[in-house]
């Protein structure tokens, strides 16, 4: 009995060590600790920094099976003619290369964050492999950063071009002497460099060609950059850090923009109403040497009768005829700059047919059942106000009809303002403008808004009279004033001001208010809504009203912007309510950061 128990323990004891172990083993095949250890580099061929290096490949040996991530963020500095091909072979990483390596050339094969472990994608991390075809290897770097020129925001994925020399036509014609990449965070190092100025401009490169094609983002520091070599206090290649120093203002900023593409025609142009004619040209402010509107005899239009409206770039041209009568068939015959055959400007004369306008009669035609010989209703000139309550006392309301007015008849317009219960009103001044960028807005406004109280605005029949020849019926208006009280204001004072500066007040990333001054004094702005803003300031030298971007061939820089800082440093600002933030703003001290 003992023994047979004895075995049944035993039985038990084995059954118990084998599920143990198959538990084991599970866990096992399960899974672990996760690796997160990058490839280990064996071996080079060439060695970091061998000299007079003559091959046609290179081979990195790892510890462990490596796969190729992303092959844009490998580059050849200086790059080659052909473009070599980079594969993976078992633990080893080839570049292989048709193009002949230059004699006495330090080359760097940046592989970035290319190379990666073949199970866990664990990144071998900004990984360069440096070599000379002659008996020096040059090291020396330039460092920098990009930003755009207008948001401010950084600019990934920009391509670094560096020039030994200054010749215009190199980024648009050669490849240049070294390259680099722009990192996610802004940041660029361009590395084995020679001991002499260079010259520096970023391109977007969307084919990768490494020369500048029109139409890419691009942008340039306007001398030659003299690189210098790693020290403590010196930004790494990795991490983009420094030892000791947190910021990396002190770096030459490259501002990245899009250019204005000098390939100027004719895209559209159409009859929109009976007496509008609008045209669409591809860039900005066409060269409109002569324009003539003509019926099918060949009769010219009075041109003092015709009214030109341009859009705020001026690359859309409207044409309002206030003639007597417009015949139904349209003829024009205009004269602008275009770029002939081979690329240079001179004036092109074009003819331009109009699509027949045909009239629609009896528009606003009654419809009364039983009432057949009822009389179409005479139509009537539209009005539609937009006002924004909260700016209306700084910039006024907006009036918007269809068509230009020819007759404004100011006794049949009143503004009244009520006292505080909304009663006993009374007439206030006022003025209306005309939008010149928009020529069917007006601005309604006055120097008598106070705060917190109604207004009745009253525009009588026949107040206006369009080019159509229509008037208005009578309408009235409310406006409810805000209440200074529950806003912030802001008093910008400004010193060693030298131009024009547009002024924009930002809260998530949109302009809620846009002011301009070209003087020294104080800027205020009123009724912040309280919140977080920025505040940008554009640099307008031309005084055109607008922020101009620049051109790589004439080496011109877009016009600067900068967000006001705080002592602090934070560009981010809190305004609270019934708050009064007056604001020190030295331009020069600004621009100069």
């Amino acid at each position: 009995m003992r023994v047979k128990k004895f075995i049944t323990y035993i039985i038990i004891l084995i059954s118990v060590v084998c599920a143990s172990n198959c538990a084991n083993i599970s866990n096992s095949l399960s899974g672990g600790a996760k690796d997160t250890i990058a490839p280990v580099v064996l071996k080079e061929i060439p060695k970091y920094d061998d000299t007079n290096v003559n091959v046609k490949q290179i081979e990195i040996t790892f510890n462990e099976y490596v796969k190729i991530k992303d092959r844009k963020n490998f580059i050849v500095s200086p790059p080659l003619k052909s473009a070599p091909v980079i594969f993976t072979r078992s633990k080893r990483v080839i570049v292989q290369f048709d193009s002949v390596l230059n004699e006495n050339t330090t080359y760097l094969f940046d592989f970035g964050n290319a190379i990666v472990d073949l199970n866990e994608g664990n990144p071998l991390g900004d990984y360069r492999l440096r070599f000379s075809t002659g008996n020096i290897v040059d090291s020396l770097h330039l460092s920098g950063r990009a930003r755009h020129a207008f948001s401010l925001d950084s600019v990934k994925n920009m391509k670094v071009l560096l020039y030994k020399s200054d010749t215009d036509s190199l980024p648009f014609t050669t490849l240049p002497d070294a390259v680099a990449v722009v990192s996610e965070k802004g940041f660029f190092v361009a590395d084995a460099l020679k001991s002499l100025p260079y010259r520096v401009v970023a391109v977007e490169d969307k084919n990768s060609n490494n020369i500048y094609d029109a139409g890419e983002m691009v942008g340039f520091l306007d001398s030659m950059i003299m690189p210098v070599s790693f020290s403590s206090d010196t930004m790494t290649v990795g991490d983009y850090e420094r030892d000791s120093i947190s910021t990396f203002d002190y770096l030459p900023l490259v501002r990245i923009f899009q250019e204005n593409i000098n390939k100027q025609y004719l895209i559209e142009y159409k009859r929109e109403q009976e007496r509008k004619v609008v045209l669409y040209f591809a860039q900005h402010y066409p060269e409109i040497h002569s324009i003539d509107f003509f019926n099918s005899d060949s009769v010219a239009f009075d041109s003092e009768k015709i009214i030109t409206e341009k859009s705020f770039f001026g690359d859309t041209l409207t044409y309002w005829f206030a003639h007597d009568s417009v015949p139904s068939k349209m003829y024009s015959k205009i004269v602008y700059t275009k770029p002939d055959s081979i690329g240079n400007d001179v004036p092109t004369e074009v003819i331009l047919r109009f699509k027949d306008f045909v009239k629609t009669e009896n528009i606003n035609r009654k419809s009364r059942k039983g009432d057949s010989d009822e009389k179409p209703e005479t139509p009537k000139l539209q009005i539609a106000t937009r006002v924004n309550e909260t700016l209306v006392m700084e910039t006024g309301f907006n009036l918007v009809f269809t068509a230009p007015l020819t007759k404004i008849n100011y006794e049949k317009i009143n503004l009244y303002q009520m006292d505080e219960e909304g009663k006993n009103p009374k007439k206030v001044a006022f003025e209306i403008t005309p939008d010149t960028s928009n020529l069917c807005n007006y601005v309604f406004n006055s120097d008598k808004w106070e705060s917190g109280l109604t207004y009745d605005v009253e525009f009588l029949t026949g107040a206006f009279s369009d080019i159509y020849n229509l008037e208005n019926d009578s309408v009235r208006k409310k406006i409810q004033t805000p209440n200074t009280d529950k806003f912030s204001t802001i008093k910008l004072e400004f010193t060693n001001v030298e131009c024009n500066y547009i002024v924009q007040l930002i809260r998530s990333k949109r302009v809620v208010q846009t002011k301009h001054i070209d003087n020294n004094g104080t800027l205020t702005v009123s009724f912040v809504e309280p919140d977080t803003y920025s505040i940008k300031i554009i640099e307008d030298k031309n005084n055109n009203k607008r922020w101009d971007t620049g051109s790589l061939k004439e080496r011109r820089q877009p016009e600067r912007i900068k967000l006001y800082r705080l002592e602090d440093g934070k560009t981010q600002i809190k305004f609270r309510q019934g708050w009064e933030n007056v604001l020190p703003t030295d331009v020069k001290n600004l621009f100069d950061e």
